[in-house]
């Protein structure tokens, strides 16, 4: 979904908008769409922190003979590493390397045998919306976690205007964020308790 997508789903829910484009004319709707970038953090962030970590990587070069210890902090809006994620690529081809340390939460560390190029994971903070923010731009999300912003929004925004609705909405939100926290099991099957089929 797009930014512009997610304020047209908050405005319908609002029942602000006619179903199928945004009137950045129509005054009623002005202070909703001026207070959406901050209900829009609050909630990116709160599904980035836990659901749906915005996954990036860095590349690191490295030459065979020291230690080399790299400020994971200086990566484009590093926000965690839990175990190294690393991987060495060679001819273009990634091969997971388990020879880095992750120390103080911030520092990853190679051994003087490595040597090359190495893509670096790590969980960043989603890109932060603004009031310029194009509504072309791409939400900083999974696909499965962007479509509970409007829920999210709409019950942030609607408070003044209709408590029951904003609060009937934050509950569909919470109720949506547990349930992608609940793991996806693969290794259901069925036993027969019974011992007749």
């Amino acid at each position: 979904m797009t930014w512009g997508d997610v304020k047209l789903a908050t405005l319908q829910k609002m029942f602000s908008s006619d179903g199928t484009t945004i009137n950045k004319n129509d005054e009623s709707i002005k202070e909703y769409l001026n207070s959406m970038p901050a209900a829009a953090n609050e909630a990116i962030r709160m599904l980035a922190t836990s659901v749906a970590p915005v996954r990036k990587s860095e590349e690191v070069t490295k030459k065979k003979g020291k230690k080399m210890s790299v400020d994971c902090t200086d990566f484009s809006r590093f926000w965690r590493m839990e175990a190294p994620e690393v991987y060495h690529i060679q001819s273009g081809v990634p091969e997971a390397y388990a020879g880095c340390k992750f120390l103080a939460g911030k520092y990853l560390v190679f051994p003087e045998s490595a040597e090359g190029t190495f893509e670096c994971f790590y969980d960043a903070m989603p890109a932060e919306i603004t009031l310029n923010t194009a509504d072309t731009e791409k939400i900083d999300l999974p696909d499965e976690a962007v479509v509970l912003l409007p829920l999210y929004m709409a019950s942030e925004l609607y408070k003044d205007d209709d408590l029951s609705i904003a609060t009937y909405y934050r509950n569909e939100f919470e109720t949506a964020l547990e349930r992608l926290k609940m793991p996806v099991s693969g290794t259901d099957e069925f036993v027969n308790t019974t011992g007749w089929w």
